[in-house]
């Protein structure tokens, strides 16, 4: 069963300069308990995408077409009233830094309390009596949400926006980068417990990060995009086994393993290229080593090329990526 289906989104930034083409025909299906990761370089469009489907952009932010099915419902159409009801209840969404975002005054616990109650209709000893619950689903003692943010550490205060992004039961949760600004050893515990939570809630989940090697660890299919697309959806093992995309080979190729022989890293050259005025055709095309004329002048068709392995290029399946 689908939860969440995208079909060629556009959502463009308006400036000054002109408009940013931040997601340019992206589409994405995740199934019921499904983990999927969005990763690429920075700028890329990932997070562009979160907002999107949550339709929480900013003033100068618009989605321009495509469909965004949840549970079969296109959220594209909805006003902001019916969008309150899916945010929280439907979807929730662990932001990019958002341990940071917890106000200083009040204590973590009465912040959660606070967010059940005004999405849904219990009373406040109910609301308590869920964040406890929360609290040990996340690994914590229930009496810290009597702390105030001051007093938890990075990691206690990324597992409270956890608690907090499950509070009301949704059926996906959009993480940003949760394990932003944590050192490893806690990102590492974040992790486990985000996997153990999904397990046993059977949470579907979209995962976004620049680091590939998070989103392997995390996720069971993965988006990779370049440039507002998305280039490559494939499962975990068949897109480190045999990526059909050169990006997708080049961001594989410029990751460190501390599995198999010892071999030279090799960088993608070049930079991304400016989205207010991207290339022809293939947008990869300028930093590609296989490049021909044709992927300057027509934009490769996103399709599947094996069962459930799709990919955005002209010579997929044709090139040896190794």
């Amino acid at each position: 069963m689908k939860i969440l289906e995208v079909n060629n989104l556009r959502m463009y930034f308006s400036t000054k300069k002109g408009d940013v083409k931040a997601v340019e025909g992206v589409s994405l299906e995740i199934g019921k308990g499904e983990s999927v990761g969005l990763v690429g370089e920075s700028g890329c469009g990932k997070t562009s995408i979160g907002i999107s489907i949550l339709k929480l952009l900013p003033d100068n932010g618009r989605i321009l077409d495509g469909e965004i099915l949840f549970k079969g419902e296109d959220l594209v159409p909805k006003s902001e009233d019916e969008m309150r009801a899916v945010r929280w209840n439907g979807i929730s969404m662990i932001f990019q830094a958002a341990m940071n975002a917890l106000n200083p005054v009040y204590k973590v616990g009465d912040q959660i309390v606070e967010a059940i109650m005004i999405h849904e209709d219990v009373t406040k000893e109910e609301a308590h009596e869920r964040v406890a619950r929360l609290y040990e689903l996340v690994g914590m003692s229930p009496e810290r949400a009597e702390n105030f943010p001051h007093e938890y550490s990075g990691g206690m205060k990324q597992r409270a926006i956890i608690a907090m992004a499950l509070a009301c039961d949704p059926d996906m949760i959009i993480a940003d980068e949760p394990t932003t600004a944590l050192d490893v050893i806690v990102q590492d515990s974040i992790i486990k417990e985000i996997k153990k939570i999904q397990a046993k809630l059977n949470m579907t989940m979209m995962y976004i990060s620049h680091d590939i090697s998070v989103i392997a660890e995390t996720c069971e299919r993965i988006a990779v995009m370049y440039a507002g697309n998305v280039v490559e959806y494939a499962d975990s093992v068949t897109l480190f086994a045999s990526p059909l995309h050169p990006y997708t080979h080049g961001l594989l190729s410029s990751f460190p393993s501390i599995k198999g022989p010892l071999k030279k890293l090799t960088p993608i050259p070049g930079e991304p290229p400016n989205l207010l005025n991207p290339p022809t055709g293939c947008r990869f095309h300028t930093r590609c080593p296989y490049a021909q004329r044709l992927c300057k002048e027509e934009v490769p068709v996103f399709k599947e090329f094996k069962e459930r392995h799709y990919a955005a290029c002209h010579y997929a399946g044709e090139l040896s990526l190794r």
